[in-house]
């Protein structure tokens, strides 16, 4: 896998893309703050085309360079183009749900730009609303989409986009783009580095600690370890068993309840139980991270480098 970033075009940087050489031939030609704009040519069909990744920033006047960016990219383009990303802002009224209605100063440069280019959405399956606020008033809003360009149209390229709830750890859809009528493989949830969840387990700790216990020193020390082992096994079997499955009935039960809430918001009962969701499905979700990584640091304790499938620890 090759990475392609903008890190040095703006603190901090907001696109990555990674991609699969032996797949595509990807050359990204212009990176800017909030745009990397990339010449692909599948290496099967050898058909090419252009593709944008958009991270749009906060306000409607740092915004400008965005929209002037594409301006300058794709006027002069007579070939398939592809932009993608996160907007940062709505592109109609409808787009938004609940919150303070968007003004036609917040659209129009948005409006503007796919008007000047002949940008039209792609099909698109899944949320509609693809952000919202995850708080106890939420606003739902259309920020990540798909555009393709007149060109793409004409050459009869196939292309859908399918966003899933946001499930536990981010408040945006992860988002999923087809094309050349390859069929949508299923999103994963996404992941995140999270220290072990150590603080539920002390109690059981000094619980078994506090044990009254005769004899040496040795002998009283041995006889803690063992009860403590058996607490130990006894937490492990009641918190993190079936871990797997565990999170991700947690994190389906959260996602039918995001996929509700965005047709139903005035829904009270949903809405008050929506933290709770979100507590468990990020604890199951972290835990099913923390026993992975410990058993791939196990197999590559073992197995050394030679072990090209599993987690590689760094």
């Amino acid at each position: 896998m090759v990475p392609g970033n903008n890190f040095d075009a703006i603190a901090g940087g907001r696109i990555l893309i990674i991609w699969n050489p032996a797949v595509i031939d990807l050359y990204p030609e212009d990176i800017s703050p909030q745009v990397i704009h990339c010449r692909v040519t599948n290496k099967s069909s050898q058909l090419s085309f252009y593709i944008s990744f958009t991270y749009g920033l906060y306000t409607v006047v740092n915004r400008r360079s965005m929209w002037e960016k594409l301006l300058e990219l794709g006027q002069p383009l007579n070939m398939p183009w592809i932009i993608l990303g996160d907007f940062n802002c709505v592109k109609s009224p409808v787009e938004k749900q609940l919150g303070v209605p968007p003004t036609w100063y917040e659209l129009k440069d948005f409006a503007d730009c796919c008007l000047a280019l002949g940008l039209h959405d792609a099909q698109t399956t899944g949320c509609y609303y693809t952000w919202y606020s995850n708080s106890d008033s939420p606003v739902w809003c259309k920020l990540d989409r798909v555009l393709l360009n007149n060109d793409w149209l004409e050459a009869g390229f196939h292309c859908t986009a399918h966003f899933n709830p946001p499930g536990c750890l981010s408040d945006h859809s992860p988002g999923i783009v087809s094309i050349f009528d390859n069929p949508p493989p299923s999103l994963s949830p996404f992941d995140s580095l999270i220290c072990g969840q150590i603080t539920r387990i002390l109690p059981t700790i000094e619980r078994q600690w506090r044990l009254n216990v005769e004899g040496t020193p040795q002998f009283r020390l041995c006889r803690k370890l063992k009860s403590l082992k058996s607490s130990l096994k006894a937490f492990n079997n009641l918190h993190y068993s079936h871990i797997s499955v565990r999170a991700k009935e947690a994190d389906l039960a959260l996602q039918d309840a995001q996929t509700h809430l965005e047709s139903n918001p005035g829904d009270v009962t949903v809405r008050d139980s929506l933290g709770d969701l979100r507590k468990k499905a990020t604890f199951l979700a972290e835990a099913e991270r923390h026993f992975y990584f410990q058993k791939a640091k196990i197999h590559f304790l073992k197995q050394g480098t030679e072990t090209p499938n599993s987690f590689m620890i760094w």
